[in-house]
């Protein structure tokens, strides 16, 4: 087994200045009656499903600020997590009762639930290629599954972490990462169950979330007031976030060198990768919720939050970090006529035509 190891490195120790700007979200999506622990973008970029606490799941448009349809109902109470297969086509859902079902994205449940965790599903992961899914649970335990039967490939996966509180594949499919209560990281062989890296230790709390680099070489984090980035083959610290509150989420934007922070009291931060520099301010809501989950439309264009609010908060990601939206603007390709040109984000650069 792996030895551990100790996340002891030179740390940015000053937090965020306080002053932050009041963004204007593009649209809050109510009607849940109880907090969102987790929600999935689809791969048109239009639509959001979340899952809540409340134990239904809710399709909304985000060109509209609408819900689609009527809330999704299943047996098994609260959601804790949600996960889109790579396809676009199935939603797993993890529920407090243990259970793994899936969804289509019509919301129509696909027959077979899945049992075999003793507590609720915290954390949910597809292989890359769709053909398995790992879950975490409150048990402490990881269980593979293939996708298309339900059936146990490996696990259960007994963690030593007490709680799996986020799980996440690698790029290539052959590595699992897993984050636990007892503030801890390891990183899993997803053939064989066995230990590869870690446990990563002295991350101060919970470890809330973990999210892997696009080429797999590094491991992205969430726990007490710090994001930090670890190299995924040895599990050193290359370098930590700092915020001025706990957080709960991360995520990598699809189209930029963007790292997404949300945590307690509403606080959202934007970090460029490379750099390590903030990009654009700290924004909090006027009701000063705490953020529990952060993703970003596979188009780039949109970042969104949920959290005890009961809501999910879509912005502009060019609305919070104005330079993403012209680090590649080209004015020498782009044709005006005389007519207001109406631009609309492409990852980072503007398409102009005339409206």
């Amino acid at each position: 087994m792996a030895s551990g190891s100790h996340a002891q490195s030179t740390l940015p120790n000053a937090p965020l200045p306080e002053t932050s700007t009041r963004q204007t979200p593009k649209h809050r999506f109510e009607g849940h009656q109880s907090s969102i622990k987790s929600f999935v973008f689809l791969h048109d970029s239009v639509h959001i499903v979340s899952g809540s606490l409340d134990g239904t799941m809710r399709k909304w448009d985000c060109d509209t600020g609408l819900l689609v349809g009527e809330p999704w109902k299943g047996k098994g109470r609260g959601i804790w997590v949600l996960a889109l297969s790579p396809d676009g086509i199935t939603i797993a859902c993890g529920r407090e009762d243990g259970s793994v079902q899936r969804w289509n994205t019509d919301g129509e449940m696909i027959e077979g639930v899945w049992m075999g965790h003793s507590g609720n599903v915290r954390s949910l992961s597809w292989s890359p290629t769709g053909s398995h899914l790992a879950s975490g649970c409150k048990d402490g335990t990881i269980l593979i599954r293939k996708a298309e039967s339900g059936e146990v490939a490996v696990g259960p996966i007994k963690t030593n972490q007490h709680l799996v509180y986020s799980v996440a594949y690698s790029p290539s499919g052959d590595r699992i990462a897993s984050g636990g209560l007892n503030g801890t990281i390891c990183i899993w062989d997803s053939n064989t169950g066995k230990l590869l890296v870690g446990p990563i230790e002295d991350l101060g709390a919970t470890v809330t979330s973990v999210v892997w680099s696009s080429d797999g070489s590094k491991l992205y984090s969430a726990s007490d007031e710090l994001a930090r980035v670890f190299d995924s083959v040895s599990g050193t610290l290359l370098h930590g976030f700092p915020h001025n509150d706990p957080l709960w989420s991360v995520a990598l934007s699809p189209k930029h060198n963007v790292l997404a922070c949300v945590g307690d009291e509403g606080a959202a931060q934007l970090w460029d990768t490379e750099s390590y520099e903030p990009l654009g301010h700290p924004f909090r809501q006027d009701s000063g919720a705490s953020h529990y989950f952060v993703s970003l439309s596979p188009d780039g264009r949109y970042l969104a939050c949920g959290g005890n609010d009961k809501k999910v908060t879509l912005w502009f990601v060019h609305d919070i970090a104005p330079q993403l939206a012209l680090s590649c603007l080209d004015v020498s390709t782009l044709t005006f006529t005389h007519r207001p040109a109406h631009r609309t984000i492409i990852g980072r650069c503007y398409r102009v035509s005339g409206r």
